[in-house]
């Protein structure tokens, strides 16, 4: 296709093609006794600069890590060998910053008042030496906003342990990264560490396990919250009873949420004095046939229920397959890569032993007193949240440098598990510190029901997990003026 469109409008470009991740068909079945509907190693930065180095214009290539996009044609421009690894973790960083376009620039911003223009927002630029020491930037004449909150949120943006951002090509430690502003819009980065990679490629996996249904119901009225949710939960009491009368069997899960009742926040609708509400009602089961019997009831809340259903949003729900991502290991050593139909033979040591890394030590020091303010979390840092599957990961980064310690000691991961509690019994949280940039990543395990596409939650990626902690109190500090604020 893209020889073709090229050829079409009079261009000369050489293209080339990676393959390779694609494991459907060789073979292999997976690591369970399931059926896979997809099955893609993310590969690494090397294949697409050979491609490069052997006189591409454009490579396409299957699935690859986001970062591999910037890390492959700087390998090539700057000859970078494959074992220079603190360079290909800047390179890595480089990529994993502008990956998520506006992300870097403003968008999805703690700050978001602060950031000019949303309608003509710029997307980022990274400017790499040779030394792999970076910039970041947007284009003149643009809105957005590039600064330390804006570079350092996306940095913290859906990675574990920043002592290991497991690529293809390097394993990254960005603890001890520093994020400079030194112009209008304009932020360098320097600092990233790395060693060398696993002998494992990721597989992003998928399979079909069910069917969910989700539907948005406005409810308005005097105690719009507790009438949204006895309709929502008088029809799926219904339906219950004709499941089991059927010999169907009962739903998977069901999730009913009120919105605008503050159930993102744990918040129990019986408390909550709203006039007005979004009903979503989410819902699985492992017969299609059963969900459409559910959407068909849902209508009847509109004249035999609580008063203030006003009409479905979207009309009657439709069911659609669960896709559940199924993510596991595979020896590199196994998968067989080429370029342009040439086997492509990588320069990494593929026989090594997986590197493994301790927890760090979870108990939290008494903090030292500092002052007698309180603050809300947001007056004294950013926050950003990501998923990846059902993990959700929570970044909070100091305003300051000088409020480090004070933040670190004042709050723990048992902190965040706690004001997270209503995620579900098994979540489960880790925090890690990443002190170059005044920072903190809280890793939030079992988050998000499931994750992704396969969740029925509102939120199934946990972009609003870093919004819900700016309310987090942060007591006995010091004004924060003290600390430059």
């Amino acid at each position: 296709a893209v020889v073709s469109t090229q050829s079409t409008g009079g261009m000369d470009l050489n293209v080339a093609s990676v393959s390779g991740d694609n494991l459907i068909g060789t073979g292999f079945q997976g690591p369970k006794d399931i059926k896979y509907n997809t099955m893609n190693c993310y590969l690494g930065a090397e294949p697409i600069a050979r491609a490069l180095d052997q006189g591409a214009d454009i490579v396409v290539t299957g699935r690859c890590v986001d970062s591999a996009l910037v890390l492959g044609p700087l390998i090539h421009k700057f000859g970078w060998s494959m074992d220079d690894f603190d360079k290909l973790a800047q390179g890595s960083l480089a990529g994993h910053l502008v990956e998520c376009g506006a992300q870097c620039t403003g968008g999805n911003f703690t700050d978001w008042h602060k950031v000019p223009d949303f309608s003509n927002i710029g997307f980022p630029i990274v400017e790499v030496g040779a030394d792999s020491t970076f910039k970041v930037t947007k284009p003149p004449k643009t809105g957005g906003l590039v600064n330390f909150g804006t570079v350092t949120e996306q940095m913290l943006y859906e990675i574990g342990d920043p002592r290991c951002y497991a690529l293809p090509d390097v394993i990254c430690d960005f603890t001890d990264v520093q994020v400079s502003e030194v112009g209008e819009n304009e932020v360098e980065v320097r600092g990233a560490r790395g060693i060398a990679p696993s002998p494992l490629y990721k597989v992003s996996a998928t399979t079909v396990d069910g069917y969910k249904a989700t539907t948005m119901a406005p409810m308005i009225g005097p105690r719009a919250a507790v009438k949204g949710q006895l309709n929502a939960s008088s029809t799926i009491e219904r339906c219950r009873k004709r499941f089991l009368a059927n010999g169907m069997g009962d739903f998977g899960r069901v999730n009913i949420e009120c919105l605008g009742s503050e159930s993102n926040y744990g918040k129990d609708p019986q408390t909550s004095g709203v006039k007005e509400v979004v009903v979503w009602t989410s819902v699985e089961h492992k017969k299609k046939e059963a969900l459409q019997e559910w959407a068909k009831e849902i209508a009847g809340a509109g004249t035999g229920m609580a008063p203030g259903f006003t009409t479905l949003v979207g009309g009657i729900p439709k069911p659609a397959p669960i896709i559940r991502y199924v993510p596991f290991m595979y020896p590199k050593s196994d998968v067989s890569i080429t370029i342009n139909g040439e086997k492509f033979e990588g320069t990494a040591d593929v026989s090594a032993e997986p590197p493994v890394f301790d927890v760090p030590d979870q108990v939290q020091p008494t903090p030292r007193p500092e002052g007698s303010h309180s603050y809300r979390l947001e007056e004294l840092a950013y926050t950003r949240s990501g998923d990846k599957g059902d993990t959700a990961n929570l970044g909070v980064i100091c305003r300051d440098p000088s409020l480090y310690s004070a933040i670190d000691e004042r709050i723990s991961a048992e902190d965040v598990r706690r004001y997270f509690s209503y995620l579900g019994p098994d979540l489960k949280v880790t925090k890690y510190a990443l002190p170059g940039s005044s920072s903190f990543n809280f890793l939030m395990e079992n988050a998000l029901g499931g994750g992704g596409i396969a969740s029925i939650r509102s939120d199934p990626q946990g972009k609003a997990i870093g919004q819900i902690f700016t309310d987090f109190i942060v007591e006995g500090v010091k004004h924060k003026s003290e600390y430059g604020l």
